[in-house]
């Protein structure tokens, strides 16, 4: 075979088996799965914001002061000493107790001071016996005079000396019931004019509310009536005692705390009121009639601005207002807002 007929029949093989290769790749890929197509992603609607709105109507509002207060008594006298370094013997009640007039509720340590005025008394009944003795005998003039005199001295001492036990003892003044006893104990020593014990009387009650902050307070006024609950039953009363009437003091505590106190009297007390007892109270305040009123959630701040949201559509609107009475629940708008406007309560 010459060399060209080779030379061509290996170009013929060549082509043949890159044809075959060719056929049998076709072939493979025919055999792998076919890829599906990419689905689009959903479209999602934007979710409708609901809005929790109230209508601004008009109405009434009216504040009230309401609380609970304690009977205490309208007539308690505080005892004390006048003067001070004395020590304390004993302390003869604990609060609650019951005392009657003249009886002793504490006393200081006198030492020997009861022996030195029995031997006193002593002295007065032998200088009274020998001044009458000094009568009988016939003494006029100078000699009697010093009998005299023997005898108003001893008297004095006598005096002196009582005085002097007297200020050692503090006494109740009249019946009542112990309604305060100072935290002290045999051998410390008392200061002048620091209430010790207080003595009350039970039978004649009144109502005191010491509020958490003076503002509490604010609008309330001497005369004002009240109501107040007591085991069921409702009773009048009167603010007898307000911040503007309370009594003056130089006390800076005393001062504070008044400035949180109302007191008020009762037309029929309750006989069984006892010191101590809670009663709760209504005091109307102010109140305002034909106001735009809204909830108190409808009402927002924000660095001291206040301001309403309001449904304009689907949009919210800030309008800031301007507030006047406010309760637990609602709350007057003066200016800012017209009656019928849609108040978003939420947020």
């Amino acid at each position: 075979m010459s060399n060209m007929r080779r030379r061509r029949l290996r170009r013929g093989l060549d082509r043949a088996a890159a044809a075959l290769a060719a056929l049998m790749i076709a072939a493979g890929c025919s055999l792998l799965p076919q890829e599906e197509e990419a689905l689009a992603p959903p479209l999602v609607q934007p979710k409708e914001e609901v809005f929790d709105v109230v209508e601004a109507k008009r109405g009434t509002i009216q504040t009230v002061l309401r609380g609970s207060a304690t009977f205490t008594s309208s007539r308690s006298e505080p005892l004390y000493f006048r003067e001070s370094g004395g020590r304390v013997l004993a302390v003869h009640v604990k609060q609650g107790d019951e005392v009657k007039a003249g009886q002793t509720v504490l006393e200081l340590d006198v030492g020997d001071l009861e022996l030195r005025i029995r031997l006193q008394r002593l002295n007065v009944e032998r200088a009274q016996i020998q001044y009458e003795q000094a009568r009988i005998d016939g003494l006029t003039g100078r000699d009697l005079r010093l009998r005299e005199i023997d005898l108003e001295r001893e008297r004095i001492s006598l005096e002196a000396l009582e005085e002097q036990l007297e200020k050692s003892r503090l006494v109740a003044p009249f019946d009542g019931e112990v309604t305060y006893v100072a935290e002290i104990a045999p051998g410390d020593s008392v200061t002048a004019y620091r209430p010790l014990v207080t003595v009350s009387d039970p039978k004649q009650v009144r109502l005191t509310y010491v509020a958490a902050s003076a503002t509490d307070l604010l609008g309330v006024h001497p005369g004002m009536e009240a109501a107040v609950v007591y085991g069921g039953e409702m009773y009048r009363a009167e603010v007898v005692q307000a911040p503007s009437n309370a009594p003056l003091t130089t006390d800076k505590t005393e001062q504070e705390r008044n400035s949180r106190t109302i007191v008020l009297e009762l037309d029929n007390p309750p006989q069984d009121a006892g010191i101590g007892t809670g009663a709760d109270f209504e005091i109307p305040l102010q109140r305002r009639e034909n106001a735009i009123v809204i909830p108190r959630a409808g009402l927002r701040t924000y660095l001291g601005r206040e301001y309403v949201q309001i449904a304009d559509g689907e949009r919210r609107k800030e309008v800031d207002v301007e507030v006047g009475l406010k309760t637990s629940t609602e709350v007057e708008i003066v200016r800012g807002l017209e009656e019928g406007a849609r108040v978003i309560l939420n947020n």
